[in-house]
């Protein structure tokens, strides 16, 4: 035993030695390698690390950059809806007068005065004066038409009269003579201007036929009075024509009218020769008023 201790204890010591002594040799000491860098005046170098990989060991994660918490976006405004502007309410259609250029019906009266007298050929071929007398006439108008044209029916209770005078036996004989009748004129009517006021002008033709009469006679002072009557074969019916101007006066929706006309017989029936026929001839003067109906 101790023998084989002894052997094993110089055994181990022997490695010992050899692996010193072996160490000794292939890597110098530090004392030594700092005296030999001391003598041949060498600075100790400082041990160089990659920078590399020092970089990517030391680099550190930068850290994230925070952004701002973003502005809450702006709400748009909201924009009101325009108030819409009050609307005037629209007029219902109104149908167009006979004053706005549409058809029409007008309704109306006139009145006035006649300045008349008679003529004949047997008148003129026996030398007796016939002086115009004044009556008067009064009666019914409609109106049918547009703002322009329009055609105009009436119908008139109209006196006429009329003076004679002639020589007989050395004697004056004067006589009046007033003739009642019922006249209708139907005229075409033309107004003219686009105001209130409008000029119009109208021609046409008319019929009259006599009711009565009367007749006064003057002779050598003595003056008598007759009514006149008419037989189947007197001389009643009479036609000719008319024609006149006048102002219509606007007065709301109503017209005035100032009118003229001169009335022109032409025929007459009765049984008697041609030249014993009388004719009338009229000048009237009157004043009228027109309404339109039913909102026309």
């Amino acid at each position: 035993m101790n023998k084989l201790s002894t052997l094993l204890l110089c055994a181990a010591l022997f490695v010992t030695g050899f692996s010193q002594t072996t160490l000794a040799q292939t890597q110098p000491t530090p004392s030594m390698q700092e005296q030999y860098d001391k003598l041949h005046g060498i600075k100790p170098k400082t041990p160089t690390t990659d920078k590399s990989k020092e970089k990517t060991k030391t680099t550190t994660q930068k850290p994230e950059k925070t952004t701002a918490p973003s502005k809450p976006p702006k709400q748009a405004k909201t924009v009101e809806p325009a108030k819409p502007k009050p609307t005037k309410p629209i007029p219902a259609p109104v149908p167009a007068t006979a004053s706005e250029g549409g058809f029409g019906v007008k309704v109306g009266l006139r009145g006035g005065a006649n300045y008349s007298s008679i003529t004949s050929d047997a008148i003129k071929a026996s030398g007796i004066t016939v002086d115009p007398l004044l009556g008067y006439h009064g009666g019914l108008v409609v109106e049918l038409g547009g703002k322009t044209f329009s055609v105009q029916p009436e119908i008139l209770y109209s006196q006429t009269a009329y003076k004679i005078s002639a020589s007989q036996a050395g004697s004056l004989l004067v006589g009046e003579s007033r003739l009642n009748s019922v006249t209708v004129p139907l005229l075409f009517k033309v107004s003219l201007g686009n105001g209130p006021t409008k000029f119009f002008i109208n021609a046409g033709g008319f019929g009259s036929y006599a009711l009565s009469g009367k007749a006064k006679t003057t002779f050598s002072g003595i003056t008598t009075t007759t009514d006149l009557k008419f037989d189947s074969g007197d001389q009643r019916l009479e036609y000719g024509a008319v024609g006149g101007a006048g102002v219509a006066l606007g007065l709301g929706r109503a017209q005035l009218l100032i009118e003229g006309r001169y009335y022109y017989g032409l025929g007459s029936n009765g049984d008697v020769p041609a030249a014993s026929k009388m004719f009338t001839r009229n000048i009237q003067g009157s004043v009228g008023l027109l309404i339109p109906l039913g909102g026309n």
